[in-house]
């Protein structure tokens, strides 16, 4: 979890400091990933090295390990991960979308923070 709040702070952190929203984009997907996956490894769940956080909330559902409605749709930030890394193979990221995809972060390390006080 401290690597999954890092690249949220790091993300925040580049709000209106001249850094390109890919980037921004970029460490929010992170985050989910990571606080994600470190969730899998408190509940002992075996994951496949993936970016694909589609394929994390398979793994979730299949382990019986219930993720909120709203954060169903954190798949949206998958393509953060690789294709906005590629100059020219994304097109331009709005500050909504910006936004959109540091609060999905900030909503999925609270909700992976709380799961993981409550785990065993």
């Amino acid at each position: 979890m401290e690597h999954a709040r890092s690249d949220l702070r790091l993300a925040r952190l580049a709000v209106g400091q001249n850094v390109l929203p890919e980037q921004i984009c970029f460490h929010a997907q992170q985050a989910v990933e990571k606080a994600f996956k470190a969730i899998l490894l408190r509940r002992q769940v075996d994951f496949p090295l993936t970016h694909d956080l589609e394929q994390l909330l398979t793994i979730f559902d299949a382990a019986k390990i219930a993720v909120p409605e709203n954060l169903q749709e954190v798949g949206s930030l998958t393509p953060y991960d690789v294709e906005t890394r590629y100059p020219g193979f994304w097109g331009e990221i709005s500050q909504t979308a910006v936004h959109e995809a540091l609060d999905l972060a900030q909503q999925a390390l609270r909700w992976a923070e709380d799961s993981m006080n409550a785990s065993p």
